[in-house]
C-alpha cells in the first residue's frame, strides 16, 4: 500500500471548497492524471453518491468508479475508488484558515495482480502525481475563490448546474 499526504490553503471560503472538492465530477478540472470524471446517479451529494473517472495509468487510461463512504460537511468527505487492479481512498479534512481555508489530502492506494509487484518501486510517481492533483486543486479554488463563482456553478445548493 502507498499512502499519500498533501495539504493546500486557498482564500475559498470552507463551505465553498468543501463542495467543489467532495463532488469529483470536479475531479477532472484540478487532477492532471484524470481524463474525464461525472457523477453517475442522482439526488443529493452525500454517502453512496457514486463517481465514474477514466485516469492515466502509464500509457494507458483506465477506468474506476468511486463512492463517497463519509460525508461531514464542511469539514470531512472520503472517496473510496475501485477500478481494474486499482483501490484507493481519497481523504479530504478542512479547516478554517487565516483569510480562508486549508485542505488536507491523504490518499491510500493498494494495487493487486501484476500491478501490485510493481508498487513498492512506483511511491516516487506516486508522490508526483498527489503533487500535481493538489497543485491543480489549489489553481482552481483559488480562481473559484478570485471569480466568486461556485454557487453560480452549483446553484446555490450544493446542485451541479
Amino acid at each position: 500500500m502507498t499512502k499519500l499526504v498533501e495539504s493546500v490553503t486557498t482564500e475559498l471560503p470552507r463551505e465553498e471548497a468543501f463542495a467543489y472538492v467532495a463532488d469529483f465530477g470536479h475531479q477532472a478540472e484540478w487532477d492532471p492524471n484524470t481524463v474525464s470524471s461525472r457523477r453517475i446517479d442522482a439526488g443529493e451529494l452525500g454517502v453512496g453518491a457514486r463517481f465514474a473517472l477514466d485516469v492515466k495509468v502509464g500509457n494507458r487510461t483506465s477506468a474506476m468508479e468511486y463512492r463517497i463512504t463519509e460525508y461531514e460537511p464542511p469539514s470531512r468527505v472520503v472517496l473510496v475508488g475501485e477500478g481494474s487492479g486499482v483501490w484507493t481512498e481519497d481523504v479530504f479534512t478542512l479547516f478554517d484558515a487565516p483569510g480562508g481555508t486549508r485542505v488536507d489530502y491523504a490518499a491510500e492506494i493498494k494495487l493487486s495482480g501484476l500491478l501490485g509487484f510493481m508498487q513498492p518501486l512506483l511511491g516516487r510517481a506516486f508522490a508526483g502525481i498527489a503533487t500535481g492533483a493538489v497543485t491543480g486543486m489549489k489553481r482552481e479554488l483559488d480562481r473559484l475563490a478570485a471569480a466568486g463563482d461556485v454557487g453560480a456553478e452549483q446553484g446555490g445548493d450544493g446542485a451541479v448546474l
